[in-house]
């Protein structure tokens, strides 16, 4: 009897045995799962926070790009609105010289050498000079000046003064008014003045 108490401890200590092994396995297996499982949620929970961040990053990027491309364009009007106001402020102040100029003895010699030019141009009688009405006490001088005879009419449309002259028959006209001397001077003075926007 003593042999099967001793088999039955024996069997009982090695089912004890193989059951706490067991026990020890699948406590193991629960934990390496539970590792895993932890493992992968904290991947996607990085990979999620990395695209989060990442879509965070661009879009941030997109509200500075345009943030300074706003300040740029409002940058660029304001030198556009400022160069405007220098460019009206030179050509006022010239406008001002050039009627400062009609009323000097030079203006004449002016109005002399355009109607010169026309007589050069036209080279017959027909031409009809255009000058503005306080002008017309030159008539004399350009007509002697043209070197024929021609015919005059006032141009309400001459602010400054100058001269402009046509032919009928040859279909020629010519502008030497101070009016388009000055105007034609824009362009010259927005590319050589040095105020380029770029």
């Amino acid at each position: 009897m003593a042999d099967f108490e001793g088999n039955t401890d024996k069997f009982s200590a090695a089912v004890n045995h193989y059951a706490e092994e067991q026990r020890k396995k699948i406590e193991q297996d629960l934990e390496d799962y539970r590792k895993k499982e932890l493992e992968e949620t904290e991947l996607q929970v990085l990979t999620e926070c990395y695209r989060l961040i990442q879509a965070e990053l661009s879009q941030m990027r997109v509200t500075i790009a345009h943030e300074n491309a706003m300040r740029e364009m409002e940058s660029r009007r304001q030198v556009l609105q400022r160069r405007a106001e220098i460019t009206s402020d030179v050509f006022t102040k010239v406008k001002k010289n050039l009627i400062e100029f009609t009323q000097q003895k030079e203006y004449l010699t002016f109005l002399q050498k355009t109607a010169s030019h026309f007589g050069e141009a036209f080279g017959r009688p027909g031409v009809v000079i255009r000058l503005k009405t306080d002008d017309t006490k030159y008539e004399p001088a350009i007509r002697e000046a043209l070197g024929f005879d021609c015919s005059f009419q006032e141009d309400n449309t001459i602010e400054i003064g100058g001269l402009k002259a046509s032919h009928p028959d040859m279909g020629i006209f010519a502008d030497e008014t101070l009016d388009t001397l000055l105007t034609n001077q824009y362009d010259w003075f927005e590319a050589n003045s040095g105020m380029a926007v770029v």
